[in-house]
């Protein structure tokens, strides 16, 4: 079975392998925390705001480029005083980079952010009037992330999906910051408004899919209202940070740069 969808201007065409169905007659948000409910895009999911002082976001960027070159050294790669975040890929081929995928697919804790998470933490807390940290009190789970995606290479993210199919990623609000490579080519895309959908609207895959040779950790979207999902990239610009509702479908950051790798930060956070 082919599955097709829409990413910004461009066509995706994915072969599935496995089973769909919909989901239940509800919408999960409503049962849950709804962090963006005091925001004025509320009914959108998702917005892009300024982000922290130029200075820390520098120094933030400095810090992640140290974290990425120590996990290319650990997984078995060389790097030189060249490298820069950006051309990430010209340092790895395809099996270094699995490696380097593998040792950060967890994270690292919050003592290893580069600036000081209280800034962060206060950032987003300001923005939606709710008092928020990245510490969550019903899983031990208190990490930030990087993605990292190569140009042209449609194995590096997520096809669309909804993170809150996974139990402990509900009652949260997401950001996405962009930290190299990110553009109108390869930014996070979403549908605005699709976490206020109900669940039988949407069509997803059973555990154990495979797409395009990969299984995924989460269901993934196949149709949305029977229609072919239809994602937009709003594509934040450097030092500004995208929030977004978890329940929103979002995903399909495929790089269509030729030669830039695109890196972003993702971190949730959770009612303090």
């Amino acid at each position: 079975m082919i599955v097709n969808y829409k990413l910004g201007d461009h066509e995706i065409a994915l072969e599935l392998i496995g089973k769909t169905i919909k989901g239940a007659d509800e919408v999960i948000l409503l049962k849950d925390e709804n962090l963006i409910e005091n925001t004025s895009w509320q009914n959108e999911g998702y917005s892009i705001e300024d982000f922290v002082f130029p200075a820390d976001f520098t120094t933030l960027k400095d810090g992640i480029k140290l974290l990425i070159s120590e996990k290319i050294i650990e997984a078995g790669g060389e790097i030189d005083t060249a490298f820069e975040l950006e051309n990430y890929h010209l340092y790895v081929d395809n099996e270094l980079h699995l490696k380097v995928a593998k040792l950060i697919q967890s994270g690292w804790n919050i003592s290893h952010f580069p600036i000081d998470m209280n800034i962060v933490n206060q950032r987003i807390t300001d923005i939606i009037g709710i008092t928020v940290s990245t510490k969550a009190k019903h899983v031990d789970m208190n990490n930030f992330f990087l993605r990292i995606v190569r140009p042209q290479n449609f194995q590096d993210n997520n096809p669309p999906h909804r993170d809150v199919w996974l139990d402990r990623l509900r009652d949260a609000v997401n950001i996405y910051v962009p930290i190299c490579g990110s553009n109108s080519n390869s930014a996070l895309g979403l549908v605005p408004g699709s976490h206020l959908l109900n669940e039988s609207a949407i069509e997803r895959t059973v555990e154990g899919a495979i797409l395009n040779g990969t299984s995924y950790t989460v269901p993934c979207v196949i149709s949305i209202l029977d229609e072919m999902p239809k994602l937009i990239r709003p594509n934040p610009k450097e030092n500004e940070v995208m929030l977004f509702s978890p329940y929103l479908v979002h995903g399909g950051g495929y790089n269509f740069n030729e030669n830039t790798t695109r890196m972003s930060l993702e971190i949730r956070f959770w009612k303090s």
